[in-house]
């Protein structure tokens, strides 16, 4: 149907079932119908809209690029005497600032640094130990700054003059040169010797902290498509595939934060189509992007597209995306509930934690699908668990499981959750990726619990964050 076509409100509004679904949003048409089961804030919130004008609500929610893109592949036409949305105006509210108090002579910005400073007044109690006169000291520590490339002008018109913005920075740059001649021999003085000196095999401690590697730019734009070649495919379960994709260079990296998601875009049928999928790979793995994905028989992208992939061929990825952008340190806590092949975000995070020495955060993973043989990287989940029991807690739930079975029969429910993931506090997040039923079944039970309630459109502030 051509999108220049016009329609009238009343004939959007017959479209207003689950299996005949149109909305109008900012004067546009869209048949959303084959949109319903994959929206990520379930078919609800989309059937209370049916038929309607949905600028508001779309508005009101807030929706990235991706959903954007997804929903121009969807457009009819144009809505006859359309009006222009108007967003509600922000009120501004202006707090009142605590009263001016009267201005007192500042100190030397030395002598505040020197002497109410944890260096300064170690400097001061070694000075004192080892009877070196505070001159001999200073002027050591003077000559150790000039030597370093440091113009005492600047300390001495600091001080001099009574500048406290150059005289704070001057006095620091001391404090730091007599740390520095002081320090060794200061250490020696204090130092306690323990024989508590190493750490078993995969059991983390403290140490210091090195630069993301997550947070290296690589391959992706965010605005731009770009394509790689397939270079293997794998059929992991029944229509689930890895999908691996060849950097340009063999050392590059996607260039894709913990917790973020690419997109894919591809033309069917004549018509643009664009979905997200998070990898399972990141920047560790150089040059290479790996995808799993569930390829529905009747799924427009995954059906006619993603299965129908030859070795050579090339796909468009565009990225990163996201709310999500997990760092060390985010919370304390984090509860887990995947289905399927929901699991790629929770496996992302999870490798990201466990390969971080220095992160020990502690995940608890209830993992759902219909069939043992459903399961999805379940060999290195298992290692993970293995390898890393302060991280990782593993936990299956399974439709149909064998005899014997070890784990969680049925649905997750909150008596599950009850059992299997951390209790709700503000260092505790519980993240959601999986079917929309099941996401939306697992939000309410969590509500239940004592978690507090997330929007549609999922922030990292949220306590129950969807991907």
């Amino acid at each position: 149907m051509s999108v220049t076509s016009e329609y009238t409100a009343e004939a959007i509004a017959a479209h207003n079932t689950r299996t005949d679904l149109w909305v109008t949003i900012h004067g546009k048409v869209y048949n959303i119908t084959e949109y319903v089961r994959d929206h990520p804030g379930g078919a609800d919130v989309l059937i209370d809209v049916a038929g309607t004008d949905a600028t508001a609500a779309y508005e009101e929610v807030g929706h990235s690029d991706d959903a954007d893109e997804i929903l121009h592949s969807y457009l009819m036409g144009t809505l006859k005497g359309a009006v222009e949305f108007s967003k509600p105006k922000a009120v501004k509210v202006i707090a009142q600032g605590p009263p001016a108090t009267k201005a007192t002579k500042p100190r030397s910005a030395f002598s505040t640094v020197l002497v109410s400073g944890s260096l300064g007044g170690a400097v001061l109690y070694y000075l004192f130990a080892n009877k070196i006169p505070m001159a001999e000291g200073l002027t050591k520590a003077s000559q150790a700054v000039v030597n370093s490339g440091f113009d005492m002008r600047l300390f001495q018109g600091g001080i001099s003059t009574g500048g406290f913005s150059s005289g704070f920075i001057a006095a620091t740059l001391l404090s730091t040169a007599i740390g520095g001649i002081f320090g060794k021999r200061l250490s020696k003085l204090l130092q306690i010797d323990s024989g508590f000196a190493k750490f078993p095999s995969h059991v983390k401690s403290h140490p210091v902290q090195q630069p993301n590697p997550h947070l290296i730019s690589g391959f992706l734009e965010p605005k731009e498509y770009k394509s790689l070649p397939l270079v293997q495919k794998d059929e992991l379960a029944q229509n689930v595939y890895r999908f691996t994709f060849q950097l340009p260079g063999r050392q590059d990296v996607i260039g894709l934060p913990i917790g973020q998601h690419v997109a894919i875009k591809a033309t069917i049928d004549g018509q643009a189509v664009s979905r997200s999928y998070t990898p399972t790979s990141n920047n560790l793995d150089l040059g290479r992007l790996e995808l799993v994905i569930k390829c529905y028989p009747d799924g427009l992208l995954t059906g006619k597209y993603l299965a129908n992939l030859q070795v050579g061929d090339k796909v468009q990825f565009r990225g990163p995306k996201g709310a999500m952008k997990y760092y060390n340190g985010l919370c304390k806590k984090i509860g887990m509930i995947a289905g399927g092949t929901g699991i790629t975000p929770m496996y992302q995070l999870i490798r990201a934690i466990c390969e971080n020495d220095t992160d020990l955060t502690e995940v608890s993973l209830i993992y759902a699908n219909r069939t043992q043989e459903d399961i999805l990287l379940r060999q290195e989940l298992e290692a993970f668990a293995r390898d890393y029991p302060q991280n990782l807690k593993l936990w299956y739930m399974l439709d149909h499981p064998p005899k014997n079975w070890a784990y969680g029969k049925g649905y997750v429910t909150p008596s599950v959750m009850a059992a299997r993931l951390p209790k709700p506090s503000p260092d505790t997040k519980v993240m959601l990726c999986g079917p929309p039923g099941m996401v939306n079944a697992s939000k309410k039970g969590l509500v239940s619990l004592g978690y507090q309630s997330s929007g549609a459109v999922s922030k990292m502030t949220d306590q129950i964050f969807s991907f």
